[in-house]
């Protein structure tokens, strides 16, 4: 039964899948949560382990997007370290959880790295089962029910009337002020003055306003790749009508599909986003060569799918 999976995959809490004797004296991988039954809104303490030797490196890994119905919470990132056997052990937590009832499954991660040789592979953790339980009624919850109290009267007549709309109106007024004056601060174009413009133009025009913006000289790492990622998001929405801003990465890589774009760009996109989706939501700190290559990334993939009559013309030029 499910139960018995479920204590399972936590006593034993570890998984390699699909891979070689000589791959697991590379790399291997542990998942395992502290519970595997909980009620709704309750936290789970969900642990990725991946020991590999030191030779090999791991690309950067996404979590927070792939975790299926859960949600992350709160994570750590341990520092990486050795063992007695020369191995290395790259340890992260997450505290994950979900508002719905059901039997879930905590989906396999996909580990990328790269062998000794340069070669790319990949390797899976185990799916983890999870039941989530509804919060069920005491009797000292029927007892707080209280008949809900008749509405308040609010006296004065006509007079307090038109004392009140004139204070609706300033904050009405001023919070529209607030509004206007934190998109200008944005550093990014206005959108309803540019709606013109064809959406590779929108979106370059998009990168210099953030390659120009002061986010990181103030450290705003996170804010800075989060507009990065919109920016290429949008993009996808505007050129290729694909739904991108309300999708994961991995569900935007199917839709990549249906756009028809070259290999080579569709994985340039892929990548990009992945490496958004880890300084955002894995406390990732990228290195100032990777920001600098993340940006040109974006560059290259607007200058890519340019209309080929485009091309010409600034070849012409």
């Amino acid at each position: 039964m499910i139960l018995g999976a479920i204590f399972c995959c936590w006593s034993l809490g570890s998984a390699i899948l699909g891979e070689s004797p000589s791959e697991k004296s590379l790399i291997s991988v542990e998942s395992f949560v502290d519970r595997a039954t909980i009620t709704i809104g309750d936290r789970i303490l969900y642990t990725l382990k991946i020991t590999t030797d030191p030779k090999v490196k791991l690309e950067p890994l996404a979590l927070g997007s792939n975790l299926g119905a859960f949600e992350v919470k709160d994570y750590k990132i341990y520092d990486p370290e050795k063992t007695k056997d020369g191995k290395v052990v790259n340890k992260s937590e997450y505290l994950i959880t979900t508002f719905t009832t059901g039997e879930y499954v905590i989906p396999p991660i996909t580990i990328n790295y790269q062998d000794p040789r340069g070669e790319r592979k990949q390797i899976k953790s185990e799916p983890l089962f999870i039941l989530v339980k509804s919060v069920g009624a005491s009797e000292s919850d029927e007892e707080d029910i209280r008949g809900l109290k008749p509405p308040i009267q609010i006296g004065g007549g006509y007079w307090t009337y038109l004392l009140i709309l004139p204070i609706l109106a300033v904050l009405v007024g001023g919070g529209i002020l607030y509004y206007r004056k934190k998109a200008k601060g944005l550093g990014l174009p206005q959108m309803t003055e540019e709606l013109n413009k064809p959406a590779w133009e929108l979106a370059l025009s998009e990168l210099d306003s953030l390659k120009e913006s002061d986010l990181l000289k103030k450290n705003q790492i996170k804010r800075y790749f989060t507009l990065l990622s919109d920016i290429i998001r949008k993009y996808l929405e505007r050129g290729y009508k694909l739904s991108a801003l309300d999708r994961t990465t991995e569900e935007i890589k199917g839709e990549l599909k249906k756009a028809k774009l070259e290999q080579r760009v569709a994985e340039l996109i892929f990548r990009l986003l992945l490496f958004c989706d880890m300084v955002k939501f894995a406390k990732y700190v990228p290195s100032n060569q990777e920001i600098e290559e993340s940006i040109n990334d974006a560059y290259s993939i607007i200058n890519l799918t340019k209309p080929e009559e485009v091309k010409e013309v600034l070849v012409e030029r």
